[in-house]
């Protein structure tokens, strides 16, 4: 009886040698194979990338293509057609639910997920990229999944990324489907507040845009109004207002991490030191302030001003829950591994970590999950905003590091906060000198904004400070004008956020055309100066008052 064969480019690879002599087709898998395995073996080793795929529900026979034999490394003897949760049984318990998924007809794909794998003898850390294909009969029943694969160890090394640690699974069976649902809960949760950010993102740069308008105004009338107007109490009242709503606004881009920090290399326990004070007032005399610092210095590079707003926030929520006296105490300490956090796997490097623990009521289970989401609060109507702790979760995840609670019902609640750590010196920041109102007699400005009322505001205001202005509705409109003639223009006053060619990469060009030209950046919102918080330009943060516009271009231009 002749010898049962597929049609494959290259019948003396090795991978196809090895099914030809396997177990399975020895025993007749190959010669009773249904076309559609057939076809399928044909295409897997005719493949240049690194394959497998995996038959029958039951049994899970594991076949492999030339470009998977480095993968397999000691486990490639007899592997061919086996059961595929034998090959891999040293890594089953962290791959056999995905692969479920797959028999069940869903894909599954993972980047970058570490495995603790056997490698010749000793279990090593290991990182993949794949996914799992479901494979169905022509009848619509899934027999089979198809897996794209690739090693991502090598890579993760050499870029020194953070090494993550897979925890093995030692519960009973019994526990397992409670782990599972809290695991769900906990994704749902994180992509509830990811899709949030995105969201009060957006709303935030809408409202800057108003803000600035409103603002705007209000500085021109003071401006321009006599000093003992009567209407200037007006004024001022809607300019608190506008002040009010800006801090709003803020928080909103803290939590949806779109905000442009100002980082800078600080000791992060003079930070807290020189705040305790503060944090002592805000607290009230019926509560304890206790403060436990290192002796060596911890440098990190942050925003200051949005740490000292974190920590405060935490402080405010740590009083409100203390019914009478009580202690909060403060601690600040070198760690080398972020625990697990919400589910993500544990995180290794240099973390500055400061703890806020209270004495306080501590916080419910089914309270303990939301505290983060913006406007949710449990305090009355007008007690609180439901913003404070969505700006320490938005700040601290847009530093790179991570904010963890642990709260227990009538004992307290500690809140952790992991910030990355810096090898650079901490540097003494420039006092800026305050500036009168400048004059731009004899300057002209280029000033690129999109929004037809922000853009009214700005060409009045420098039309008011003696500056000859000129309007450009777009990076396009921009770059002819500086074509056109760029030296009579002494400073571009650009927004960020426009459609077409942003404002970022309007003055990089800029930058590298007409390097004597100074470029302000103005925006309240971007994801761009969020992401690059080192760009290197002034930026002038909406909404902007006159006297800030002035400073800005009596520094730019002197």
């Amino acid at each position: 009886m002749p010898r049962t064969t597929l049609p494959v480019s290259n019948p003396d690879q090795l991978a196809y040698r090895l099914l030809m002599d396997s177990d399975w087709a020895e025993a007749g898998g190959l010669a009773t194979a249904p076309a559609e395995l057939r076809i399928l073996l044909t295409t897997l080793f005719d493949s240049p990338e690194p394959l497998w795929l995996a038959w029958g529900a039951q049994d899970k026979h594991f076949f492999f293509n030339d470009a998977y034999l480095p993968l397999l490394g000691g486990k490639l003897h007899g592997a061919m057609g086996r059961g595929l949760q034998e090959v891999w049984s040293d890594v089953w318990t962290d791959v056999s639910a995905a692969i479920d998924d797959a028999f069940a007809g869903r894909h599954r794909s993972f980047r970058n997920l570490p495995l603790q794998m056997d490698r010749d003898g000793s279990m090593k850390e290991t990182f993949w990229t794949f996914s799992y294909s479901p494979l169905r009969l022509l009848t619509g029943e899934v027999a089979g999944i198809f897996c794209v694969v690739s090693e991502q160890t090598e890579q993760i090394q050499q870029k020194n990324l953070h090494t993550r640690q897979v925890a093995a699974i030692t519960e009973q069976a019994r526990d397992a489907h409670l782990e599972l649902v809290r695991a769900r809960e906990q994704l749902r949760q994180a992509q509830k507040l990811e899709t949030m950010g995105q969201l009060t993102g957006g709303v935030a740069h809408d409202f800057n845009n108003l803000l600035q308008v409103i603002g705007g105004s209000v500085d021109m009338l003071q401006h321009t109004l006599p000093p003992d107007a009567p209407q200037l109490r007006y004024v001022s009242a809607i300019g608190s207002a506008v002040d009010r709503a800006g801090k709003l606004t803020s928080h909103l881009l803290a939590f949806s991490r779109r905000q442009s920090l100002t980082p800078e290399v600080f000791d992060i326990r003079e930070s807290v030191r020189a705040l305790s004070d503060i944090v002592s007032t805000v607290l009230g005399a019926r509560i304890r302030v206790d403060v436990l610092l290192p002796e060596a210095p911890l440098h990190v590079l942050l925003d200051r001003n949005q740490l000292d707003t974190s920590l405060i926030n935490i402080a405010v929520n740590a009083r409100d829950a203390i019914v009478g006296q009580g202690t909060v105490t403060i601690s600040v300490s070198k760690v080398s591994t972020i625990p697990s956090v919400r589910q993500s796997a544990p995180l290794l490097g240099d973390y500055a970590a400061i703890s806020v623990s209270d004495s306080g009521q501590g916080i419910a289970p089914e309270v303990l999950s939301r505290i983060f989401e913006p406007f949710f609060t449990t305090k009355g109507v007008g007690a609180g905003t439901g913003l404070g702790l969505s700006q320490v979760f938005g700040f601290v995840k847009q530093s790179e590091g991570e904010v963890d609670v642990r709260s227990t019902v009538g004992e307290g609640t500690t809140f952790t906060l992991y910030l990355p750590m810096t090898l650079a010196a901490a540097s003494n920041a420039a006092v800026p000198s305050p500036h009168r109102l400048a004059s731009g007699t004899g300057l002209t400005v280029l000033v690129v904004e999109d929004n037809v009322d922000v853009a009214a505001f700005a060409t009045s205001a420098l039309a008011e400070l003696d500056f000859n202005v000129v309007l450009a509705r777009n990076a396009t409109e921009a770059l002819a004008e500086l074509e056109r003639d760029a030296g009579r223009f002494q400073v571009v006053f650009s927004d960020v956020v426009m459609p077409g060619v942003n404002g970022l990469e309007l003055a990089r060009r800029i930058r590298a055309t007409y390097p004597g030209l100074p470029v302000i950046l103005t925006s309240g919102y971007s994801e761009l100066l969020a992401s690059d918080p080192n760009h290197g330009f002034t930026l002038l943060r909406k909404p902007y008052s006159l006297k800030q516009l002035a400073s800005a271009l009596a520094q730019a231009t002197r």
